[in-house]
């Protein structure tokens, strides 16, 4: 049990830190990005899904063990219509980082009133330049909209504003260079992501699709020169470089060929109430008995210790059936 207001650090058993949450707001998508959301795999809001008062319970219980940043995802979190008020209570709660990670279709509209509720960075995916490519990508989505949420970003102060690239042989590989190019003379920090089997494709075709995180920087390499190092947080999963003379900088995500378990820092919330102490396990408690309890940030406490005392040491980064798929998990 806890005492209100007591503030410990949230450790597990192997040592590492626990300081960073991920909510998933929503499984609902307005694209279909091939790696992501599985077509035929369509679901609504399910049913108890997390209100607004959950969310400020569970930053509330989480704030008192140490959390340092918060990200909202989904699905696309932009079609949840409460989000800015789950944004609101971060702010109010003072959690000092405060994060969305979306494929930006719906950002311009709505960045404003993001932003005034107390959004401070921005994650945007964005698999390709070229807009027939990025058409593939998604299965329909419009890169340029994406871009007009770049420029709305900037214009309303977000720091930094990172683009999130999953590479994909046969799609998106000859994609590289002119995603690396756009952090020449722009504030962006590109990432490329190793492509994880969170999709239940074809185990075959997944590794016929699969590029590794090397043979994407070597791809830079050969085309830009050395990249220079970037001092950057250690836990978290990018390692980050800049191209000689650039304003903005690159960075490589490798979960699948250098795993980064050691240094893991999170938690993941679901949409239906489950918290998920590791992306790559199926591993997960259902918590709504905590949301529903007399004292509910007293007994999510209770929930969150016992979950951060089953997180494993490591994932499983192998082609595996999944009882679900990324859009389900959140990113």
């Amino acid at each position: 049990m806890c005492n209100t207001g007591v503030r410990v650090k949230l450790i597990d058993r192997y040592g590492r830190l626990i300081k960073d949450l991920r909510i998933s707001v929503t499984p609902r998508c307005n694209l279909h990005c091939l790696y992501c959301h599985p077509l035929g795999y369509e679901q609504a809001e399910p049913p108890g899904s997390l209100g607004v008062e959950d969310v400020r319970h569970f930053l509330q219980a989480m704030q008192m063990l140490g959390l340092e940043s918060v990200r909202f995802t989904g699905g696309e979190p932009l079609v949840r219509k409460e989000l800015p008020q789950m944004i609101a209570v971060a702010a109010e709660l003072g959690i000092p980082d405060i994060a969305i990670t979306t494929n930006g279709l719906l950002f311009k509209r709505k960045a404003r009133e993001l932003v005034a509720a107390g959004l401070r960075r921005i994650n945007l995916s964005m698999d390709a330049v070229t807009p027939e490519v990025f058409r593939r990508m998604t299965r329909g989505g419009q890169v340029e909209r994406v871009w007009e949420a770049i420029e709305t970003a900037w214009e309303l102060g977000l720091h930094p504003v990172k683009v999130n690239a999953v590479m994909i042989r046969g799609m998106n590989e000859e994609e590289v260079i002119p995603l690396a190019t756009l952090s020449l003379h722009h504030p962006l920090e590109v990432r490329f992501l190793e492509y994880m089997h969170l999709d239940n494709s074809n185990p075959e075709l997944y590794r016929a699709r699969f590029v590794p995180g090397a043979e994407t920087r070597a791809r830079l390499e050969a085309h830009f020169g050395p990249l220079e190092p970037v001092e950057h947080d250690p836990t978290a999963p990018a390692r980050v470089y800049r191209i000689p003379g650039a304003v903005g900088r690159v960075g490589f995500i490798n979960p699948v060929s250098e795993p980064f378990c050691s240094k893991c820092s999170r938690l993941r919330l679901t949409a239906d109430k489950k918290l998920r102490p590791c992306l790559l396990t199926e591993l997960e408690m259902d918590i709504a008995w905590a949301f529903a309890a007399p004292n509910p940030v007293e007994a999510l406490v209770d929930a969150i210790l016992i979950a951060t005392d089953r997180k494993p040491a490591f994932g499983n980064t192998l082609p595996t059936l999944r009882e679900r798929v990324m859009v389900g998990i959140g990113g």
